[in-house]
């Protein structure tokens, strides 16, 4: 098909038939769409020129037909051609290049591109994996041309999808985004089934290189056609421009799903595109910033995408703030902008500044994460300086990264303006009548300031220069504190998010201050401890995502404990600070459960005005202490550990999360184990020794772990229980059991990586065969502390509330019925786990398939996996649970009857099945080992091992086996052997065999004594017993 093919006569046939039809219908016929930029004249008339010369083309080769839009060459070509036949084409006069404008966003984002090309080019390991998928390049490109040349001649689609499904995997720079292809070619064969040599015939057209945008247009539009309402059309761009790039001579980047969201999250495309659009802007954009190989950007902006990191603050931002503030200088309130393009330029330069703010902010939520140990949240900068759909757009741009605690919660945040960037702490938004709030915050925060910190001013949000330093004085309004870099001291330099890093880190003792708080109390550092926090936070490790939740409940329970929230008692919310795990259990309290679900609504207010006064009233907090718990004690019941939970709750920034005195976790323990000295133990003043000994804890641990009571505790708990060990070091218990079981070292081992890897194994087999007992054994060697191991075995009565936790009833002291929350032996175990996170935990459920697993683990399975995160159980409806990653489970399951086919698949997926077979693997061969270590009948194993051989026959599979734990006690004579094959091995056949008489008779004791007990005994050695002698 060409061009050349056509003559004169066949464009006058073609220009007849326009005529004919008239120009809709002509169009609509060979689907082309009005085309004003290249017409042909003739006659007076003025024709379509790419449309006539794809007729034309029907009319010169019947054998092929009329051209297509997607099949016809560039219309530059075309107009050529009919010139060259003696027509007159017009060509619409074009304006070369992008607009002023546009122009100078391309400056300003090339600005930001290069330092994206900066950061790729010092990551050594992007550089390595680009070098060597571009050595496979020429091959790759090779194979791909000659799939669409073969394609071209066939016209085989089932070949074409084939062949590509083997060149996607194959590596090289195609790989990446290919790989994913091939399942939707499969599917886009299937829907041509009968009509597969249309479909080929357009994917040659498609995949032919176009010689512009329009034609890229035109191409993705016409596969997408077709896909319309059969697949979905997004890959459209990503299969096509992966061939267009295969060619050599083009220079066409490609576009995978997702790959255009760096360029539309910074402002630079627009996000209401349509698949054809979407490329061709992409496109545009490459070719702009990397004219001589557009697909240098297109692998840019992917590592951009992928990697997340920050590369630096573009030096156009103070340009942008700038233009835009002149266009606000325009805004009339009421009124709007002086004109449409004005807006629309407004609007386009805030979306860039909210792009900049928005990477900034995912890149480094991880690191401030790390530094703060908090759960930071990003959050949405607005386009517009008010809710209002009306209000003028924006003037600078700022990250911030939120605290837990709500929308109005304390945020650190990175704010951009057009004279400079500041990194501070700000107060958070309270709504408009939180002016009080922040003249409090602002007195406290100014007594406070560290050194090298300083205030800032906030001016209205459509002033230009919005963030202003101020120097060490509160200068009103809402708090912003921090350090201040003016233009262009942190521009264009990726190293400036260790100074971003620093600040949040100087920031952090503030945190609380924010609040109204007072200041920690602090000590000198000591070295000793300071060594030792390194290999905590390795170790156990810290912070993690547990440590997150803790903190931002904490937060969440002193917001219903404000004096407000007291005035406004919320039952339920102090009952969940009771029963809850949150931020340190403070113990059972059923008695002060009790007291409270008996009170009226005037002995609930008199309770809180108790706790709120214990909170916030005046005086010393040792006698506030000392009355609620004596005289002034509002409930029965109300013990120490709940007050002081209280008051670390509620004063973080003086008290730690550890609420006993006394006990293996309590305060004497942990002051001990860090080195404090503690005061005379046998006062009577209990409410002083618990302040006392806590300002001494957080004098010792506060420089350590700045602003982080949580983390202090954490670490004075593990360098507790660090040391604690009941088995010697220099033995090898693993090894020491595998001697003892008689199996092999390698594979108790191998079973011990497995337990790590999924942290739940079971094993399965026929009864008998040492499951339970190997377990237990296997769980003494890698966890010697009993206390830290639990066994529990299910029936199929077992529920949910058995196993985790549940209602159970008691009575009260008045003899009343009432029901209580009880854990059950997962939850108890698991908060055992918890709060000694460096030492294992095993869980050993015997008989585990007996029960109903989805019934008993319910939203438990989901944790079984996803150990780092948390669910909402049926118990605990306002508090998260999980499975601390140091809790292990090992179950036993019986195969006998059938049950793990039973098992639930989603279950399943989650362990790791070990089989325990006594003719193959581990426990091949045990029950010899075990009788000839203990003097035994060692023929004996040859007997049970020929008559497994036998079941494994007629019963056609290896679960209904006899187990060698049977035979595996002392004394094993002839009576003892007849008794139990008899009571124990032979009425378990015999549920094998039922009814079939013939074959039991086989199995009696006698019979296979007589069958099998001459051969067991001459391949052990031994001698046949003596004759019977008649008397």
């Amino acid at each position: 098909m060409a061009l050349a093919d056509i003559t004169r006569d066949d464009v006058l046939a073609a220009l007849q038939e326009w005529r004919s039809q008239g120009r809709e219908s002509f169009l609509a016929a060979y689907g082309f769409d009005p085309d004003v930029d290249h017409v042909l004249h003739e006659g007076g008339v003025v024709y379509d020129a790419p449309a006539i010369a794809a007729a034309a083309h029907g009319f010169a080769r019947a054998d092929f037909g009329p051209l297509t839009p997607v099949s016809l060459p560039p219309a530059d070509e075309v107009g050529a051609h009919l010139e060259s036949l003696g027509f007159e084409v017009k060509r619409a006069q074009r304006t070369n290049g992008p607009s002023p404008v546009r122009q100078r966003d391309l400056r300003r984002w090339r600005a930001t591109y290069e330092l994206i090309k900066v950061a790729a080019n010092n990551d050594p390991a992007a550089q390595t994996l680009w070098h060597q998928v571009d050595s496979l390049r020429n091959d790759r490109v090779a194979e791909a041309r000659q799939l669409l040349g073969t394609l071209a001649v066939s016209r085989d689609l089932h070949a074409f999808v084939e062949g590509f499904a083997v060149w996607s995997r194959r590596p090289g720079p195609y790989a990446q985004h290919a790989s994913n292809l091939p399942t939707w070619l499969g599917q886009l064969r299937s829907t041509a089934e009968g009509y597969e040599r249309d479909l080929a015939d357009l994917l040659v057209e498609t995949t032919q290189t176009p010689h512009n945008d329009d034609e890229a247009a035109l191409r993705i539009r016409a596969l997408e056609e077709y896909t319309e309402g059969k697949l979905d059309g997004s890959r459209v761009p990503t299969a096509l421009s992966v061939f267009w790039s295969t060619d050599v001579r083009s220079d066409w980047p490609i576009l995978w799903p997702g790959g255009s969201d760096p360029f539309q999250t910074l402002g630079w495309m627009g996000r209401h595109l349509s698949h054809s659009e979407r490329y061709v802007a992409f496109a545009e954009l490459c070719r702009n910033f990397e004219p001589d190989d557009p697909r240098l950007a297109e692998r840019l902006i992917g590592y951009l995408g992928s990697k997340q990191s920050f590369v630096g603050l573009g030096t156009a931002l103070p340009d942008i703030c700038e233009e835009a503030a002149e266009l606000i200088a325009g805004y009339k309130p009421g009124l709007g902008y002086p004109d449409a393009d004005s807006e629309a330029r407004a609007a386009g330069l805030a979306l860039q500044l909210r792009g900049t703010a928005t990477l900034t902010a995912r890149s480094l939520v991880g690191p401030l994460q790390q530094v703060t140990g908090v759960r930071l949240h990003e959050t949405n900068l607005q386009t517009r300086t008010g809710q209002s759909k009306d209000a003028p757009y924006r003037v600078d741009a700022h990250a911030t990264w939120a605290l837990p605690g709500g929308t109005g919660a304390p945020g650190f945040r990175l704010w951009i303006t057009r004279s400079g960037v500041a990194v501070g702490l700000h107060s958070g938004w309270d709504g408009p009548g939180s002016a009080a709030r922040h003249e409090e915050i602002g007195a406290v925060v100014e007594q406070h300031l560290p050194e090298d910190l300083r205030f800032f001013h906030l001016r209205p949000t459509s002033s230009p220069d919005r963030v202003e330093p101020v120097d060490r004085e509160y200068p009103g309004g809402e708090v912003y504190v921090g350090r201040w870099w003016p233009h262009p001291e942190a521009l264009g330099r990726a190293d400036f998010a260790d100074q971003i890093v620093d600040t949040v880190r100087r920031l952090g003792p503030l945190v609380e201050v924010m609040s109204g708080k007072e200041p920690t109390p602090t000590g000198p550092v000591d070295l000793d401890l300071l060594a030792q926090l390194e290999r905590f936070a390795a170790e156990r490790p810290y912070p993690g995502g547990r440590d997150a939740w803790h903190q931002e409940q904490r937060r969440s329970l002193a917001q219903a404990l404000e004096p407000a929230g007291l005035d406004a008692f919320d039952l339920a919310a102090f009952r969940r600070l009771l029963n809850g795990r949150a931020y340190g259990h403070p113990g059972a309290h059923s008695v002060l459960q009790s007291s409270l679900a008996t009170m009226d609504a005037a002995g609930l207010d008199a309770f809180a005005r108790a706790i709120k006064e214990l909170l916030w009233g005046d005086g010393d907090d040792v006698a506030r202490i000392e009355h609620i718990l004596g005289d002034g004690m509002p409930a029965p019941g109300l013990g120490e550990a709940v007050v002081m939970k209280l008051m670390a709750i509620v004063h973080p920034g003086r008290y730690l999360p550890i609420h006993s005195l006394g006990g293996a976790d309590g305060k004497i323990a942990v002051a001990r184990a860090v080195g404090v000295e503690l005061p005379k133990i046998d006062t009577p003043n209990r409410a002083r020794l618990h302040v006392v000994i806590n300002d001494r804890l957080r004098a010792r641990l506060e420089p350590l772990l700045p602003g982080d009571p949580w983390g202090q505790v954490q670490f004075a708990l593990w360098l507790l229980h660090k040391g604690e060990s009941v088995a010697d070091p220099e033995r090898d218990l693993i090894a020491e059991a595998a001697a003892e079981l008689l199996v092999d070292e390698d594979f108790l081992r191998e079973v011990h990586g497995l337990l790590e890897d999924k942290k739940q194994i079971i094993f399965y087999g026929p009864p008998g065969t040492g499951k339970t007992y190997l377990a237990q054994r296997l769980a003494a060697a890698l966890q010697p502390d009993s206390t830290k191991r639990q066994v529990v075995q299910f029936h199929p009565s077992t529920s949910y509330e058995d196993f985790f936790e549940g209602f159970r009833p008691r009575l009260d002291a008045d003899g009343q019925m009432v029901y209580e929350l009880r854990k059950g032996p997962l939850a108890m175990l698991a908060e055992a786990a918890e709060a000694d996170p460096t030492t294992p935990h095993i869980m050993l459920i015997d008989e585990i398939n007996r029960a109903n697993l989805p019934r008993v683990f319910g939203e438990l399975l989901y944790l079984l996996e996803y150990r780092s995160q948390s669910v909402m159980t049926s118990y605990r409806p306002d508090e998260g649970f999980e499975l601390p990653p140091n809790l292990y489970f090992i179950g036993t399951m019986n195969t006998a009857d059938r049950s793990i086919a039973l098992v639930d698949a989603a279950l399943r997926r989650r362990f790791h099945f070990v089989p325990f077979m006594p003719h193959e693997g581990p426990m091949e061969g045990l029950l010899r080992r075990w009788l000839q270590a203990h003097d035994g009948p060692v023929w004996v194993a040859g007997v049970v091992d020929l008559v497994n051989d036998e079941l494994r026959r007629a019963l056609r599979g290896p679960h209904l086996q006899i187990g060698h734990s049977h035979f595996m006690v002392d004394g094993l004579n002839d009576a003892a052997l007849q008794r139990i094959w008899t009571y124990s091995v032979y009425p378990f056949i015999e549920d094998q065999f039922y009814g079939r008489e013939e074959v039991l008779r086989t199995f009696t004791w006698q019979s296979v004594l007589e069958r099998h007990g001459p051969k067991a005994r001459a391949a052990a050695g031994e001698e046949p017993p003596p004759a019977a002698t008649t008397p």
